[in-house]
């Protein structure tokens, strides 16, 4: 067993969630995170001297830092280089100088470009910054192997479910729909409504994470995807029916560079190791936009 546990990017919609279940196992776990309301280190990973701040013994790393989705990398590029190339090396550096066993990358589907039913083994294109700035991230966790530290490499697929941000409006193909549906009734869609994605509930993509621990996933690269297509237009008519109203005014407001048209991913390989999703996408959609109402209704209540 791991005793202490580094969660780089611990406050993040992903890592929160990892860090809760993490200590409800037993674990020691230490956040280290951008945000000044981290609970123990707040640190910019493209620092070195940031990530030093850290005082104690760390037997693994659960490496989530990063700037995490496409528009950003857009308008400010230099983000990726910064957060997710050089922050990746600054984690990789601190591992090999302070003799961590492992690393578990999180690293994203986007390094693949488009295609269905994607495996671990397929040919990789990364079409924007985001995508290739993550997968430098895989290549520099497995060229430190060499210093004697492991790594799990996840290509996480789109996550949603309670917790996520609502405010963003650019972030999660979920999140984006449910917060509009939730506040009003124009639905501003960036492309058009038959893109798809291979959507996850978080509580299933936190059950993978966790065997980054279990020593079968060493050195080993795993999709977390649901193995299913689920396309735009469907997450924004659940989310109608959810709402009970109808005149909604659904647009097509042009799509971002760099964005897939539609992807899927295949999962039997994580599936060997005994995980698969439990929640089927009706029903964590219906959670999520119970979460969504909940969220800005108490907001609203508070103005």
């Amino acid at each position: 067993m791991y005793k202490n546990i580094l969660v780089t990017g611990g406050c993040g919609f992903i890592g929160r969630n990892l860090v809760d279940k993490l200590k409800k196992l037993g674990h020691k776990v230490i956040v280290c995170d951008i945000n000044p309301q981290s609970p123990d280190y707040v640190c910019d990973i493209s620092r070195y001297e940031d990530l030093l701040k850290v005082t104690e013994e760390i037997d693994i790393i659960y490496h989530l830092g990063a700037q995490s989705y496409g528009y950003r990398s857009l308008i400010e590029p230099e983000l990726d280089l910064d957060w997710n190339a050089k922050g990746t090396l600054n984690v990789c550096r601190f591992a090999k100088e302070r003799k961590v066993k492992k690393i578990v990358y999180t690293s994203t589907m986007a390094v693949y470009g488009e295609g269905d039913w994607l495996k671990e083994t397929d040919n990789l294109n990364p079409l924007s910054n985001y995508a290739l700035s993550k997968l430098y991230g895989e290549t520099c966790v497995k060229q430190f192997s060499q210093f004697g530290i492991d790594y799990t490499v996840f290509r996480i697929f789109p996550t949603y479910g309670p917790g996520q941000n609502l405010t963003n409006g650019r972030q999660g193909i979920a999140a984006v729909f449910v917060q509009q549906v939730v506040r009003g009734s124009k639905i501003d869609v960036t492309g058009p409504l038959d893109r798809y994605r291979d959507i996850t509930y978080i509580d299933d993509n936190i059950n993978a994470l966790i065997l980054g621990m279990d020593t079968r996933t060493s050195k080993e690269t795993y999709n977390i995807c649901n193995n299913k297509k689920t396309y735009v237009k469907d997450i924004i008519n659940k989310f109608i029916e959810y709402s009970g109203r109808d005149n909604f005014q659904v647009k097509n407001i042009g799509s971002e560079d760099g964005d897939q048209m539609g992807i899927t991913g295949d999962n039997t390989k994580l599936k060997k190791l005994g995980w698969s999703p439990k929640v089927n996408i009706n029903k964590g959609l219906q959670k999520f936009y119970n979460y969504a109402e909940e969220t800005v209704n108490r907001s609203k209540k508070l103005l």
